[in-house]
């Protein structure tokens, strides 16, 4: 089946790029989070994004005129972005990349799940048995600063991966909706875009910080505005659509092998050995659970 088999290098090509691109983020998030707030950094990102993708949108438009269903588009838009991205940049405004990472690699448990509900996907029992594994390893990983830590950093922790779990399963929706849906890629990114503007502005002034922007934190804001927004997102969208859902969320298990180096090597964060032990028990039921 040459044909079959072309879709699904095509789909595992998109999905690897955006793996990488993602996977380098959350260190490069976290150390521009050090200079500005998760508000302001996302409503700059989506400033740039959306000047930057709007001639690509109209180009896109103009060879392909479909009619786009505008109230659809705009609940997956929010889903997607604004709703999924601001309990995950406050998590990792509290948490260490490494573990914002490592939580994050686990969403593909909620879409698996999902994808049983909500698209008929079918899991063995031995799926099963490797999904309640990942979903132990990443409660450990979860409440690892309370075993690791003492005091206000060890609750902060916390909080940050219970919001960044929170993130997974918004996302996880998103993922989901879009799938069964069928929606353009390139019409859904641009709307994603647009939503965020005035979602972050609100965001921000609620904060009383003020909009003026610290140019320390610039560099990661156009990383993540050109690579992590437009590019990344528009892989992942390509991907996803030519595999099943679950298969496409796997991926998502490779962004912390990027991440780690990255956060262990220019941020000199710490990997506990409790972390390890709950990111060897995530990979063991992700194997057992994926292994063909």
């Amino acid at each position: 089946m040459p044909a079959l088999s072309k879709t699904r290098t095509t789909a595992y090509l998109f999905l690897l790029l955006n793996t990488i691109l993602w996977g380098v983020a959350s260190p490069i998030i976290k150390h521009s989070l050090n200079f500005t707030t998760p508000s302001l950094f996302l409503l700059y990102r989506y400033v740039i994004a959306t000047l930057i993708f709007f001639p690509f949108f109209l180009l896109h438009r103009s060879r392909s005129p479909q009619p786009m269903k505008l109230k659809h588009l705009l609940i997956l838009a929010l889903l997607g972005t604004p709703l999924t991205l601001l309990p995950l940049f406050y998590g990792l405004s509290a948490t260490t990349s490494i573990e914002a990472s490592l939580l994050v690699s686990s969403s593909p448990i909620f879409t698996v799940i999902g994808g049983i509900l909500y698209l008929n996907e079918k899991l063995t029992k031995k799926e099963w048995r490797g999904i309640l594994i990942a979903v132990i390893g990443t409660l450990l990983l979860t409440l690892e600063p309370i075993f690791s830590n003492h005091g206000g950093v060890s609750l902060s922790s916390m909080k940050g991966n219970l919001l960044i779990i929170t993130s997974n399963i918004i996302w996880s929706a998103f993922l989901i909706f879009s799938k069964k849906d069928h929606v353009d890629p390139i019409s859904l990114t641009f709307v994603s875009f647009v939503v965020s503007i005035p979602f972050f502005l609100l965001t921000t002034a609620l904060e009383h910080t003020g909009f003026i922007l610290n140019q320390q934190a610039l560099p990661g804001i156009v990383y993540m505005a050109v690579f992590g927004s437009i590019i990344a997102f528009w892989a992942y969208q390509e991907g996803q659509k030519r595999i099943e859902a679950s298969e496409a969320a796997i991926f998502s298990y490779l962004q912390p092998a990027f991440a780690i180096p990255l956060s262990i090597l220019w941020l000199k964060e710490p990997f506990s050995p409790l972390a390890m032990i709950a990111t060897a028990i995530i990979v063991s039921g992700v194997y057992l659970s994926e292994k063909r």
